[in-house]
């Protein structure tokens, strides 16, 4: 299920916005040219929600980045991911066929909101960035 939220989000995310849209894992290498998103996998949590073990709960976490040239960009697409991760559905994908079927939907639950500053005054690379804490709330049934 990790895999098929992640890739929706990413689907989403780039058709919604127009923007490059890039999974973060180990070693990826971000783009140069802004604005880009980035979507990257926090601690998910998992539970049992029934007596009898027949139902289960996980919430998957992730992590979204805006990365733009300057404030104003990042501010006005900023306001236009809020409202995408706000108001709309997401198409759930099929990633184990190409091309890839809408088997469901699912709503994000938009959970926090944080600008991000260089370290450095010089690393202006990480100049105009903000992130989007989001869950996925997946019931599992036996």
């Amino acid at each position: 299920m990790q895999h098929e939220i992640t890739a929706s989000l990413i689907d989403h995310l780039r058709a919604k916005t127009g923007m490059n849209v890039v999974w973060v894992f180990d070693g990826v290498k971000l783009p140069v040219v802004k604005p880009f998103i980035t979507v990257e996998q926090m601690p998910s949590s998992e539970s049992v929600v029934s007596k009898m073990r027949d139902a289960a709960r996980s919430i998957y976490r992730f992590q979204v980045g805006l990365h733009t040239q300057s404030m104003t960009e990042r501010t006005r697409k900023q306001d236009e991911i809020k409202r995408i991760f706000v108001f709309d559905t997401f198409d759930l994908l099929d990633t184990t066929q190409i091309p890839a079927p809408v088997i469901g939907s699912f709503c994000v639950d938009l959970t926090g909101i944080t600008p991000i500053s260089p370290e450095s005054v010089s690393d202006t690379t990480n100049y105009h960035k903000v992130y989007f804490d989001i869950e996925i709330d997946v019931n599992y049934y036996g």
